[in-house]
């Protein structure tokens, strides 16, 4: 070989040498990058550390993955800052394990206990810390209680130095409207001393209540507008339209009570409360616009409504019960075609208000401007819920974000977010409760007309009544009602075995009265002469203007001998009156004829006639006395 030829190859080694040691560096670096080199801590007794990241993960479920001796190297690393969805996950369901190796270098003086704050997690987990459990939200399969809303945890890790911390998440099936977006932490854990921790947990709840105080402010008002609502449908129950409008409102501020208290309630059942709630607000509204569209007369549409409310109310219920059976893996595949099949008919439900709106606006109804802004507003609210859940039902499919945005906050007052959708439908809720409530006040309005009406005619019918059963001049019974007053008292005597007295009286000489002082005085005299009868007598005894200056008297539960002395009283108290016409004073006496312990088969004409003979004897006997007819026994006072 010539020379230059190994020249020429020891200048390539040496070429090749001098590139390729970088590269072996190069290398090894990277192969180095690949193992689960620990988050270094330090001064941690200073505050808190954000554990964003590198997190090693992995999907599946084994728990010799807590264990700190278990080698990760080979595993996917995500930062914690986003959900697993964002990071290439999103069709992840089941189990995923995060493993983040951990070394704490506290200073001279600092506290050596450390804590570990989980901002969120949507989903059921669990804490491993050096392979041991310390501590869990919500239970993992096959029957998991899951907290519809996740609270910040914290959780103890002791005076370990250095350690693995894992952490084990369930991810339940996706179903329709789940985006699978979501998946693992919503946001970094925080590790640092207790009382750190402790600030920090109470900075996130106060934050949290701070960013819905609006929110929460605005569900109070709902909750006492269903509450009054409700109370006044009690009072009323013929008014449904308070009914409805207590469905409509409560809906939300129970939605909040169930997904953001944390009741311990398992998961199926707070999924089928859910469910519910969503199909009482839907309903709510349908009727509300039935009520306030005037649509209720129309029989059709109305029936439509009902059956529509009853399949609506049943899907509903499937539905809760279709997402708390996904949850057990056998039964995925048939749950997510039922959900899919279910999906349709609750977006054809959810756009019935817009038919209904479209309905009124055919049918060329007259609105006032209050009831124009409810059907305005229900359609517009109603449009951008259907094409909000239209997207999510389909956005693992498109990957479509608008509804996202549709959610997402349009402004913000004093760090509350309102979102398009919460501003359309708190509007709609004040129209509805502005026009409902003026459609109660106008109605009680011409409820309270009617029943002044209704009083005004039940005046009128008693005074006709009195007018047709009284004396105009004297204001005691005529003569009609006195004789059907007097057979009703005969045939209760007869059956309860009780004395009768019958006391028939006419005023003396009272022609004398009319030629003497005039008609007038007449008039009075029979006025006065009624009053003293009426105010001698008992109050359960009866008295009635018989014909012209005659009076009929009835005493029940009187004998012979208290009746004589009845009549005797009634004699004196009419002698006594005075009766002033003008300067005059115009005396006058009545005869008195008694009728007692007749014969059981008598009438009450037949006893008239008899009280009227002891009258007659009377008059003949010298008037200004009392005769009893029975015994024809004559009784003469002067």
């Amino acid at each position: 070989m010539p020379s230059g030829y190994f020249a020429l190859r020891r200048a390539a080694a040496i070429i090749l040498l001098i590139f390729a040691t970088p590269w072996v560096h190069a290398t090894q670096a990277n192969t180095k990058s690949t193992a689960a080199a620990p988050l270094v801590i330090k001064a941690l007794g200073k505050g808190t550390f954000t554990l964003n990241g590198p997190w090693q993960f992995h999907t599946g479920d084994d728990l010799a993955w807590a264990s700190p001796t278990f080698d990760s190297s080979n595993w996917e690393q995500l930062s914690a800052d986003r959900p697993w969805g964002k990071q290439g996950h999103a069709q992840l369901t089941g189990f995923a394990w995060y493993r983040c190796s951990v070394t704490l270098i506290q200073g001279a003086g600092e506290p050596q206990e450390s804590s570990l704050l989980v901002p969120g997690i949507r989903d059921s987990y669990e804490i491993y810390w050096n392979g041991a459990l310390i501590g869990h939200n919500g239970k993992l399969p096959p029957r998991p209680v899951w907290y519809i809303s996740q609270p910040v945890q914290t959780f103890d890790l002791g005076q370990i130095q250095h350690g693995v911390l894992a952490v084990r998440v369930w991810k339940a099936p996706l179903l329709s409207d789940d985006s699978g977006d979501v998946g693992g932490f919503d946001a970094a854990p925080l590790i640092g001393n207790p009382e750190a921790i402790a600030n920090a947990k109470a900075a996130y709840e106060f934050q949290w209540l701070r960013s819905r105080q609006l929110h929460f402010g605005a569900n109070l008002l709902c909750a006492a507008i269903a509450f009054l609502s409700f109370l006044l449908w009690l009072r009323t129950p013929n008014r449904w339209i308070l009914f409805w409008t207590a469905g409509f409102a409560i809906a939300q501020p129970a939605t909040l009570l169930l997904v953001n208290a944390h009741i311990e309630w398992p998961y199926s059942l707070a999924m089928a409360a859910l469910q519910l709630l969503d199909a009482v607000q839907d309903i709510s509204l349908w009727f509300l616009l039935l009520w306030l569209l005037s649509l209720r007369e129309d029989c059709g549409i109305y029936r439509i409504t009902q059956i529509l409310a009853y399949l609506y109310a049943i899907s509903e219920t499937l539905d809760g019960a279709l997402v708390a059976m996904s949850w057990n893996p056998q039964w995925t595949g048939v749950t997510q075609v039922f959900d899919a099949v279910l999906t349709v008919f609750l977006l054809l439900f959810e756009a019935f208000p817009l038919v209904l709106v479209g309905y009124a606006l055919f049918q060329r109804k007259q609105f006032d401007s209050a009831r124009w802004l409810v059907a305005i507003l229900a359609f517009l609210d109603e449009m951008l819920l259907f094409f909000s859940d239209t997207v999510k039902q389909g956005r693992q499919f498109t990957g479509w974000s608008i509804a996202d945005k549709i959610d997402s906050p349009f402004f913000f007052l004093d760090g509350n977010g309102i979102s398009l959708s919460t501003l359309g439908g708190t509007l709609l809720l004040a129209a509805i409760v502005y026009v409902v409530y003026a459609s109660v006040r106008e109605d009680q309005h011409r409820q309270d007309a009617l029943e002044r009406e209704k009083m005004e005619l039940l005046h009128e019918s008693d005074r006709m009544r009195h007018h047709a059963e009284h004396d105009g001049l004297t204001g005691l019974w005529n003569h009609r009602v006195i004789v059907e007053r007097l057979s009703e008292e005969m045939i209760r005597a007869r059956r309860d075995g009780t004395p009768l007295s019958v006391i028939l009286a006419d005023i003396d000489h009272f022609k004398n009265v009319n030629d003497t002082f005039g008609h007038l005085a007449g008039d009075l005299v029979l006025k006065e002469i009624g009053t003293v009868l009426s105010h001698t007598l008992r109050p359960y005894d009866c008295v009635g203007r018989y014909g012209g200056e005659e009076f009929l008297m009835i005493v029940p539960n009187c004998g012979m001998e208290s009746a004589l002395l009845r009549a005797e009283q009634l004699r004196v108290a009419v002698q006594s009156a005075h009766i002033m016409e003008g300067e005059t004073l115009v005396q006058v006496t009545a005869s008195f004829g008694v009728a007692s312990d007749f014969p059981p088969h008598y009438e009450a004409e037949t006893v008239i006639r008899v009280a009227d003979a002891a009258l007659y004897r009377a008059k003949s006997c010298g008037r200004n006395c009392v005769v009893l007819a029975e015994m024809n026994t004559l009784v003469c006072d002067s």
